[in-house]
């Protein structure tokens, strides 16, 4: 039995080859080899004739046909294995060639990455997959970004909002406590457990939490001895339940081992994965809570500015998908099973002679070509994870940040997303990278150096705008506006809110006076010459 290992999808792979010995075990193959063999004798002849006294080489059909008899005349059976899942498929009546060849070079790939992770001592891709903790720790801040991505993890019992529960704890007690000078933003930001990053010890504010059946009005310190407890029984349990359906994992505790797993990969040991994955969702809820006090105090500019800031990085968060499954493993699954889809046609151009032959050999470096990936593979992986862990140690010795705190998580955001970015790009370089390493073309070399050049991402207009520029005929207003004396706000605010305008309102009443002013002069003037005038008698008159 020859053994496969798959790089790409190992089902897709196994009804390939199950079509290729449908295929071969028919009349018409072997119709297509005897045309094959017609042409080359026909070719051997004719090359024959015109090179005059060197003869008929007749032994050139001689190898072809014992080539084309060696690989697929006899069969074998193909044990198929799953390079990530384990998962193993069965295939009989394999032409022998394809199943030979293909089981010598996906163990020299397969073979020499396992050899790789094991001399880095790094999480194994090919057990893992690529750059998995990095897509785990992903895949836990996208879970917890807002109420849609908690799902029924926000309502954990009947009645129950989290979420709001939180919001209204934050924006009463906690942010109470910093006004106060109690606590600073800065401690909240740095505490690394969630059961103090919030926690306010005050008993004199309330704030109204909705756990399931009317809403409690507690005070601070009874509110928290409330909330968390029920964070710990019901909703942690309730966000492990959601995260799970996520990453497509079969069990609650799967979720707890690979976050695990992810954090002592990049963070080090040390780090409670039931901690990190609460304190993400308290940073929504602190943002949440920040936008609400806010509001209660009319700072309409700062609510509308945390919320935006807030929604554009869910929006990007939302945005980013599995490298791995996005770009590179659907390449290899493609191009591994195209290897084993074109050898009927390596039938007829084995049968051809050795022109035919020369193409299967370039046929076996196509085949080199796809096996390089995963050895590449493994070293872009070790580089994403050795950079990272690197970041992280240097985040929390040199910035006194430990990991989960929430301030720790921000600056975590910006480092997944750097390094996906960047694993992303390498990955979708990878078969640039094998290919230049097989054929050392030029053109591979230059295509591969543009993936690395900069481009233009600074717009100089926002420092220096244009002097003239056209309207457009339809013109889309923005969502925030920005003024030197009213501040950020968002457009069309002013039509909602309250508006006192003191300056028309005084001149409005400074122009009323003035009038009324004028109009009594012009009535005591009139009077006063009414008043002074000469009357002429009635009898002097006659």
């Amino acid at each position: 039995m020859w053994e496969i290992y798959s790089i790409g999808d190992s089902a897709y792979l196994a009804a390939i080859l199950n079509a290729v010995a449908m295929i071969t075990g028919t009349g018409d193959f072997r119709q297509l080899a005897g045309l094959g063999f017609l042409i080359g004798v026909l070719l051997v002849l004719f090359q024959g004739i015109l090179q005059g006294g060197r003869g008929i080489r007749f032994q050139n059909v001689l190898v072809a046909w014992l080539l084309y008899a060696l690989m697929f005349g006899p069969t074998a059976r193909v044990a198929i294995e799953d390079a990530y899942s384990g998962a193993v498929r069965v295939v009989d009546n394999v032409p022998l060639g394809p199943a030979a060849v293909g089981s010598m070079l996906s163990n020299v790939g397969y073979g020499v990455s396992r050899l790789f992770e094991q001399a880095f001592s790094t999480p194994a891709m090919t057990d893992t997959g690529f750059a998995e903790p990095l897509q785990t720790l992903m895949s836990v801040r996208k879970g917890t970004l807002s109420r849609i991505a908690l799902g029924s993890a926000n309502s954990p019992t009947p009645g129950a909002d989290i979420e709001r529960s939180f919001i209204n704890y934050v924006a009463d007690c906690t942010l109470y406590d910093v006004d106060i000078g109690h606590r600073s933003i800065d401690d909240i930001l740095r505490e690394p457990s969630w059961d103090a990053a919030l926690r306010s010890d005050l008993n004199v504010p309330t704030t109204e939490l909705v756990l399931g059946g009317d809403p409690q009005l507690l005070p601070c310190d009874a509110a928290w001895t409330v909330l968390s407890q029920y964070t710990a029984v019901e909703f942690y349990p309730a966000l492990l339940s959601n995260l799970q359906a996520q990453m497509r994992l079969a069990a609650p505790g799967d979720v707890t081992n690979k976050v695990q797993f992810a954090l002592d990969a990049i963070a080090g040991a040390g780090v409670d994965a039931q901690n990190y994955m609460v304190m993400t969702a308290l940073i929504g809820f602190l943002e949440k809570g920040i936008v609400q006090t806010h509001e209660n105090l009319g700072q309409w500019e700062l609510a509308a500015t945390t919320e935006q800031a807030a929604q554009q990085r869910n929006a990007q968060w939302a945005a980013e998908q599995t490298l791995f499954t996005r770009i590179v493993r659907p390449m290899m699954t493609f191009f591994e099973g195209l290897i084993f889809a074109i050898t009927p046609l390596m039938a007829f151009t084995i049968a051809l002679g050795p022109a035919g032959i020369a193409m299967t050999g370039k046929y076996l470096l196509f085949a080199l070509w796809i096996q390089l990936w995963m050895p590449i593979l493994a070293i872009i992986n070790l580089y994403l994870h050795m950079a990272i862990a690197g970041d992280m140690d240097a985040l929390q010795s040199t910035a006194d940040l430990t990991v989960p705190s929430i301030l720790s998580l921000y600056k975590l955001d910006f480092l997944l997303q750097d390094y996906l970015a960047t694993g992303g790009m390498l990955a979708a370089s990878t078969p640039a990278i094998s290919l230049m390493l097989i054929y050392g073309s030029a053109i591979t070399a230059t295509h591969l150096a543009s993936r690395f050049q900069g481009g233009d991402f600074v717009d100089e207009k926002i420092t220096s705008p244009d002097v003239l520029r056209p309207a457009p005929a339809l013109a889309m207003s923005p969502i925030m506006e920005h003024a030197p004396l009213r501040g950020t706000t968002t457009t069309g605010a002013d039509n909602e809110l309250w508006r006192a305008d003191v300056g028309q309102s005084v001149q409005r009443d400074l122009r009323s006076s003035q009038h009324v002013a004028e109009q009594a002069s012009q009535q005591f003037t009139s009077g006063l010459a009414a008043a002074s005038a000469p009357r002429t008698s009635p009898t002097r008159a006659r």
